[in-house]
């Protein structure tokens, strides 16, 4: 008995040492619906990293369309990609704050997300910004917490005023200000929870949110927008066991814990947070992830003509 359990438990063990050495468990799922799952990501025990890499999959209002999320949230992931850079795209909420006749809210809802439970991602500063619609109407984000060290509950706060007389003095495919405003993000958030400013306010609804740069354009019809909207964000992600990448001879030994695992890749210091991510040294492509033949491979360029 004792000989079975020992058997067991090596098995066990030999599947986990496997998932964390570059190369996930035997039969993991590799997609979820129409997205892919690359290692280091996984959906299942034993098939990514470890936490902050697990991902979710399952059916969508009971139509049977797979779904992927991230672990223990409700954030859709919408695109997961290991190279060239790391990154993750996912849809979160827009924040609201509606008002009657006499300026009583009516609905309001913050946009809290958090992202810091297994440190993985942060909001890209680099390709995402912030986002205010609304006639009179200020917002603004609040990120991390000082502890008591500062002036302000929060680390870094960013916002905007957008105004305007009515929605008819908006005009699509503008945001400098009239009916909608933006302004860019700071490197190493986890969190977003947005304010509005103590305004008088035309109705119905202020609203803010983070979005991808290249996917939102204004439109004035934008000031009436569906409360339950969710936006296009990309998330930067990055090995963060250690704060930058690990000594040389860590990387030349592929020494246990170390994630640039394949021959033929390299280690990046990340540039929004600590840790650091893989890439396929020049001339080779693939999942730096992987070891052995699922990892980086030679790029052949055939010959002009051939």
């Amino acid at each position: 008995m004792a000989f079975w359990l020992l058997a067991d438990l090596l098995i066990l063990l030999a599947s986990a040492a496997e998932s964390v050495a570059g190369r996930p468990a035997a039969g993991c799922q590799t997609r979820c619906g129409d997205v892919s799952i690359p290692y280091p990501f996984g959906i299942g025990p034993n098939c990514s990293r470890g936490k902050g890499f697990e991902i979710a999959c399952n059916p969508r209002n009971g139509n049977g369309h797979l779904v992927p999320t991230l672990a223990n949230s409700s954030i859709h992931l919408q695109n997961l990609s290991v190279a060239p850079i790391p990154l993750a795209k996912v849809m979160l909420p827009v924040a609201y704050k509606c008002y009657d006749s006499s300026d009583n809210v009516t609905h309001w809802f913050n946009g809290t997300v958090d992202l810091n439970n297994n440190s993985v991602y942060r909001i890209s500063d680099r390709f995402n910004k912030f986002v205010v619609l609304g006639c009179n109407t200020m917002a603004y984000t609040t990120n991390g917490n000082s502890g008591g060290k500062g002036r302000y509950a929060g680390l870094f706060y960013t916002g905007c005023v957008s105004y305007c007389n009515d929605s008819r003095s908006a005009q699509d495919g503008r945001c400098a200000g009239v009916g909608c405003c933006h302004v860019d993000i700071s490197p190493g958030l986890t969190d977003n929870v947005v304010s509005f400013g103590p305004w008088t306010h035309f109705r119905p609804c202020d609203y803010s949110f983070l979005v991808d740069k290249k996917e939102y354009e204004f439109r004035s019809a934008d000031l009436k927008m569906d409360l339950n909207r969710t936006m296009p964000v990309w998330l930067d992600w990055a090995i963060r066991d250690s704060v930058t990448c690990p000594p040389p001879e860590v990387q030349e030994k592929k020494s246990a814990g170390y994630a640039c695992v394949s021959d033929n890749s390299e280690c990046v210091n990340s540039t929004n947070g600590p840790g650091y991510y893989c890439k396929c040294k020049q001339g080779y492509e693939g999942n730096p992830y992987y070891d052995k033949d699922q990892g980086c491979k030679v790029v052949y360029i055939n010959p002009v003509g051939v």
